[in-house]
């Protein structure tokens, strides 16, 4: 079995059991990473997310200004998500986080309002440990059910409605017509690689120890 084959299928078992990436791992946006609870990119176990979004509608890259991502809370009294203090000039300059449940329904947001930083710490309470989805967009474009918005963005920050989410409305309010606004995104709390982790690992050695000694017989 050749090594890049062996690379493929570790990651393929990774992605089917639902498992996370190796502790410190760093996941970079490739293709859009979706903005609706179908199309949201599945990332489990990274401590660091980077990516981009797009407030240029006339620029020749696609109009990109949510992405959402499906990750796994494993300490729930440990979670943190963050993005960059505002020191980075590259770095969207005001950035929104968004948390929503398994099911797509509200759970917090932050805004960090002067441009800095936006920060989320911990869950409410009543949640536990599981799957959820973080979305991140510029200031101004807002997540609603289709039709009302599910958090008091310009207010409280507090969640309006219990319905899913099913679409997003605005417009950003500070727009990088130049280049796409690109962002960091750092987690505590989601879970470490687990004992499928290894097993999946040793399955795969096995294999591949098992067709380098059948190819030299």
């Amino acid at each position: 079995m050749k090594f890049r084959s062996l690379g493929y299928s570790l990651v393929g078992m990774v992605s089917f059991l639902g498992l996370s990436a190796p502790a410190g791992a760093t996941f970079i946006e490739i293709d859009d990473a979706g903005d609706s609870i179908a199309t949201a990119t599945n990332v489990y176990g990274v401590s660091r997310i980077e990516g981009a979004l797009n407030a240029n509608p006339f620029g020749p890259d696609d109009y990109d200004l949510v992405d959402l991502f499906r990750i796994k809370i494993g300490q729930p009294s440990k979670f943190t998500v963050s993005t960059g203090d505002g020191s980075d000039p590259f770095l969207i300059a005001d950035p929104v986080l968004y948390l929503f449940d398994s099911t797509g329904a509200a759970v917090v947001m932050n805004d960090d309002a002067d441009g800095s930083q936006s920060f989320i710490m911990g869950l409410p309470a009543g949640l536990g440990s599981g799957f959820y989805f973080l979305g991140i967009s510029f200031a101004g474009v807002e997540p609603t059910d289709g039709t009302d918005p599910l958090f008091d963005v310009f207010g409280s920050g507090d969640v309006l409605s219990a319905n899913a989410l099913g679409g997003w409305q605005g417009e950003p309010l500070t727009p990088n017509f130049d280049i796409p606004g690109w962002y960091a995104i750092d987690f505590t709390g989601v879970p470490e690689p687990g004992s499928l982790m290894l097993l999946a690992l040793g399955l795969l050695g096995a294999a591949a120890t098992r067709r380098s000694r059948t190819a030299t017989v």
